[in-house]
């Protein structure tokens, strides 16, 4: 007997397909053309049909419950039927089997939200989300499926192109099995980015120099590598010892990195590999001209994340300096964020203030006790270790700025719970969430020094 699963309907949108053949909320959807649905990727690539018989199980709250519907459907190519399940993937998330050495989870400290303990290992997240993927809980049949689905680009966890040193670090005996899929991924035309997470006297030297040569073999498929130093929090007991950069040691990798940039420009005309902004941060070296991250590939790895941030803050900057700005009275402003931002943060803060004269604006270093002083980036920041280190320190200031990334998504929660409310009380302040964007956090600075633009320009 044929298995049917079920996949229940959350949403059905307004005047769509599905709406405007009674499809509701709570009904389930069984099978599109006779074939049950396993997931999202099944579900894409079946609803492309310009025409396609799709059957519904009518859920409790309609008059026809446990009804059958077949609906023929004729549409366009590029039309979607208009309905969200109950589960972004329509299945369950496949889970890391991974130990890595280096792995940010296994540092956390007990007593977070459950959610912040599950690591997940998937390409459909890979592939939706720009998660990264290791592929070594991915069968064959699964890289055979992704291939033919062209499901691309994808985002994957390297580290290492050496197979049993790969193994070594990730604590999977499988790990050495990576290139197989990568070549398979290359013929099927997929767009892959890499990343290397490096952890001192393992992966380093030599052994990246290999990494990056291999990879690179697997062009035209592979289109860029982020190398980022491990993060290692003061929570690793009972884990194998991995030292820490230092500042001479970052500055060996970048120039390691920038070699191989050169070779890449000469070959490619792009430069593949990139040193993420941590190392120039620990090196205390400028990060690279705007100019060199291209169409910033590994943006979400950290990579030119504050060579962005200062263009989009100078633009704003540049198109609204000479605007006739009317000060309407003196403010102080404070901007908290991570050690690894805060002299950059501080030298957008005294450009600010050279323009604006009548603005004040205070920068607050928040080191990390949470997860110890060796995680600096602003992503990483707790309410707690605001709290601590700003109490009684925010009485003169108009407004406090937190950094966007120090939220959790849509909300006004931090990473240990403390809401933009409780910080608004406990400092004594407004505090107030801003932008990612540099351009929409200049704004936001102009409107919290209470500057009353000329009507005609709008801020």
């Amino acid at each position: 007997m044929k298995e049917v699963r079920k996949h229940k309907i959350i949403h059905v949108a307004p005047d769509g397909i599905g709406e405007s053949l009674g499809v509701e909320a709570g009904d389930f959807l069984l099978e599109i053309d006779g074939q049950a649905v396993g997931d999202v990727f099944d579900y894409r690539m079946a609803v492309q049909a310009e025409e396609l018989t799709v059957l519904v199980e009518k859920g409790d709250a309609s008059p026809d419950a446990g009804e059958e519907w077949e609906l023929e459907i004729e549409k366009d190519d590029d039309e979607d039927l208009g309905l969200e399940f109950e589960t972004a993937l329509m299945d369950e998330v496949r889970i890391c089997r991974n130990k890595c050495v280096f792995c940010f989870i296994d540092q956390q400290p007990p007593d977070l939200r459950d959610s912040l303990y599950i690591k997940d290992d998937d390409p459909r997240l890979s592939f939706l989300h720009g998660n990264y993927v290791t592929l070594t809980n991915t069968s064959d049949a699964e890289i055979e499926r992704i291939a033919h689905y062209h499901l691309s680009p994808l985002r994957i966890s390297v580290h290492t192109t050496d197979a049993a040193l790969r193994c070594k670090m990730m604590g999977n005996k499988h790990a050495g099995k990576l290139f197989p899929a990568l070549e398979r991924f290359n013929r099927a035309g997929i767009e892959m980015h890499f990343q290397a997470v490096i952890c001192k006297g393992m992966n380093d030297g030599v052994f990246l120099d290999e990494t990056i040569e291999r990879l690179l073999g697997y062009k035209p498929g592979a289109a860029s590598l982020a190398v980022v130093p491990a993060g290692l929090t003061r929570h690793r007991e009972g884990l194998e010892l991995v030292p820490n950069f230092g500042t001479s040691d970052a500055r060996g990798v970048i120039k390691q990195v920038e070699a191989w940039q050169g070779k890449c420009r000469a070959k490619y005309g792009s430069p593949f590999v990139y040193a993420a902004d941590e190392w120039y941060i620990l090196a205390e070296w400028d990060v690279p001209r705007y100019e060199v991250y291209g169409d910033f590939p590994q943006l979400d790895n950290g990579v030119g994340m504050l060579a962005l941030f200062e263009r989009e803050f100078l633009e704003g900057f540049n198109n609204l300096k000479l605007c006739d700005f009317k000060t309407m009275s003196k403010e102080k402003i404070g901007i908290a964020t991570g050690a690894a931002a805060y002299l950059f943060m501080c030298g957008l803060a005294r450009k600010f203030e050279a323009v604006h004269t009548n603005v004040r604006i205070n920068v607050f270093k928040i080191n990390n006790r949470f997860f110890g002083d060796t995680v600096t980036v602003s992503g990483l920041l707790t309410g707690g270790d605001v709290i601590r280190h700003l109490q009684g320190k925010c009485g003169g200031l108009d407004v406090l700025f937190l950094p966007h990334n120090a939220f959790r998504a849509e909300t006004e929660t931090m990473l240990d719970g403390i809401t933009r409310g409780e910080l608004c009380e406990a400092l004594g302040t407004s505090v107030r969430i801003g932008s990612a964007n540099g351009g929409e956090f200049y704004k936001e600075l102009l409107q919290a020094a209470g500057f009353a633009q000329n009507p005609s320009i709008k801020v």
